[in-house]
């Protein structure tokens, strides 16, 4: 009989829910964060729960729902990574899911760019070593400070695009935004190259609700060299499906 693990990355917008068996995640449960309610996990056969979380009060619901023992995923977790940070307990537990998915895929040196609340990098050396990172604003952050900061800037959801120069105050905001990440996903990337990598191509991962846009953008047909090699849209999962393999 095939184990199940049930996998949980809470981050602080979305909770993604899946449980998997044999290797294969099942399907995906989307939920708003601030919604989390035991409700989900009722009637759930799992011998493991595996979870990423970056919000302690949703933390504190888990605690009290779940329907098997838990495997809380920090630093001090067995994921096929190694850690070259100074403090590895400020790592957040997405993070590590990320990079230990990364290591997975054996294509080292690699760059994980997630596009969720923030935007973060992930760097991991050609050891599987954990560098480090970067974080910046996320693109549903950065609309919603626009909007907050100022007094006549609408709200604007992030949507596909298909101009450089826009025609109305929501297409210039969606156009800001969406080109502001391409380029600060380029220029990361080079110096990162250049920097940690000496020049070696990493393998560059995006995933989030983002992911998708930034990588056609950023793509040949976007006017640049092709950036972005892969796009998982489930990578965090993966990568807490790893950390329990190894640790069930």
């Amino acid at each position: 009989m095939k184990r199940k693990i049930l996998l949980i990355d809470v981050s602080n917008s979305f909770t993604k829910i899946a449980v998997a068996s044999g290797g294969k995640i099942g399907r995906v449960i989307k939920i708003a964060t601030p919604d989390l309610t035991p409700k989900p996990f009722q009637g759930t056969k799992a011998s493991l729960a595996v979870i990423s979380s970056v919000v302690p009060e949703a933390s504190r619901t888990l605690a009290t729902s779940l329907p098997c023992p838990p495997l809380w995923v920090d630093h001090r977790v067995p994921g096929g990574v190694r850690i070259s940070y100074p403090n590895p307990r400020t790592i957040g537990a997405d993070r590590l899911a990320n990079a230990a998915a990364a290591v997975s895929l054996g294509k080292l040196p690699a760059i994980v760019v997630d596009f969720g609340t923030a935007v973060t990098f992930d760097v991991i050396d050609a050891k599987g070593s954990y560098q480090g990172g970067i974080i910046a604003p996320g693109l549903p952050t950065a609309a919603r400070a626009l909007h907050e900061k100022t007094a006549l800037l609408p709200l604007t959801k992030i949507r596909k695009i298909t101009s450089s120069v826009g025609k109305s105050t929501e297409e210039a905001i969606r156009i800001g935004l969406l080109l502001g990440a391409v380029g600060l996903v380029r220029e990361a990337v080079a110096r990162i190259t250049k920097e940690t990598f000496k020049g070696k191509k990493p393998y560059v991962i995006a995933t989030g609700g983002d992911a998708e846009l930034v990588a056609h953008l950023s793509g040949a047909n976007g006017g640049g060299a092709k950036v972005i090699d892969l796009v998982d849209p489930l990578l965090t999962l993966r990568g807490l499906l790893v950390i329990g393999e190894k640790n069930h």
